[in-house]
């Protein structure tokens, strides 16, 4: 009978734990041939300081697990304080044998008590906070530290937890980039959707209406954009330099994914633009309204204009005004209203105004 992975470490896990299990333990796994066997924490620590490869995934607001991670020796003195620190914005780290570094990651969405998300879109991604992911990586572990529930090692967990596979550390860590990527992908396709109800919105004719949602978007955008742009410099690094250490398929596979993440760059950067278009385009819309009412509003006072001065004149109450007694002079006051409004519509016809 086949067996999950979960089920294989379930059967290798020890009765009983030395000490608690601490609330910043996350998850465990050791990569052993075909399988990889979720670790309890007592067995994680130990894996931590063997020949792995060991992934452990770790809770930045617990106390237990920071005094842990000071006194591993196996790791260098300045990953462990760096694993320990504040440190938010993405940058890498190379030294002769190990890396470290953070990245950026979009927060897990929140699910509501009764299990399912909330259903309004807008919703959903005004929370959608972005996180810092500190990471280490040698030849034997990756140790992943976060403050904040993420949505890259969560797929990354499952992944694992569903039968995938990874040959050492940095093939690990080329999985994670990967659902990284598929993270920044889903939310610049929704950003891509949304800006293209606004196009849709702007070529039938109702650009007023979406001049807010445009410049949610682009806000969105923004937000986005500010993230993954300093991830990409900060990866690249590991194009560039590479990885001595790496076994060379991992390291393809890593820069496989890192230019995958660039693509996700160029994608959001033409969006962007997109953005910038619309909103040329729909303030121009706008600004041709108002030309268009402004228009309209100089022809009437133009076809008004001789009616107001004829009446004006014909208003003035002094002596010597002619038709003053006789009945058909209103009709033929009106007349020339009727006249001078006719010439003047001429002229402007004439004069290619109107």
């Amino acid at each position: 009978m086949n067996t999950t992975p979960t089920e294989t470490a379930a059967r290798r896990a020890p009765a009983e734990r030395n000490e608690p299990v601490p609330p910043g333990f996350i998850s465990a796994f050791r990569f052993a041939g075909a399988e990889a066997l979720r670790l309890s924490w007592d067995e994680a620590r130990a894996s931590i300081a063997g020949e792995g490869p060991t992934w452990l995934h770790l809770s930045a607001n617990d106390d237990t697990v920071e005094n842990w991670l000071t006194g591993v020796t196996s790791m260098p003195d300045v990953a462990r304080e760096f694993l320990n620190g504040e440190d938010k914005r993405p940058r890498v780290h190379m030294g002769a044998n190990f890396m470290y570094g953070v990245v950026a990651d979009l927060e897990r969405v929140a699910v509501s008590p009764a299990g399912t998300k909330d259903a309004d879109p807008d919703a959903r991604a005004s929370r959608r906070a972005t996180g810092a992911l500190r990471f280490y990586v040698d030849r034997h572990r990756m140790i992943t530290v976060r403050a904040q529930p993420l949505q890259s090692t969560d797929r990354l967990r499952h992944a694992v937890l569903e039968g995938a596979m990874f040959r050492d550390t940095v093939d690990l860590f080329a999985g994670l980039i990967r659902a990284l990527n598929e993270t920044f992908a889903d939310r610049i396709d929704e950003l891509g959707d949304r800006l293209d109800d606004v196009e849709e919105g702007v070529i039938d004719g109702r650009h007023s209406n979406w001049r807010a949602e445009l410049g949610e978007v682009r806000r969105r955008l923004v937000e986005v954009k500010r993230f993954i742009d300093p991830e990409r410099n900060a990866l690249t690094q590991l194009v560039t330099r590479r990885l001595e250490w790496a076994e060379p398929r991992s390291m393809e596979a890593l820069i496989q994914a890192i230019q995958v993440l660039n693509g996700l760059g160029a994608g959001l950067e033409a969006l962007y633009e997109r953005a910038k278009l619309l909103q040329d385009e729909i303030a121009a819309l706008l600004s041709e309204d108002i030309n268009r009412k402004l228009l309209w509003l100089a022809i009437m006072s133009a076809l008004l204009m001789p009616a107001t001065l004829v009446s004006g004149i014909f208003g003035m109450n002094v002596a010597g005004l002619p038709g003053t007694h006789e009945h058909y002079s209103f009709w033929i006051v009106l007349g020339v209203m009727a006249a001078c409004a006719a010439i003047t519509i001429f002229l402007l016809r004439r004069l290619r105004l109107w």
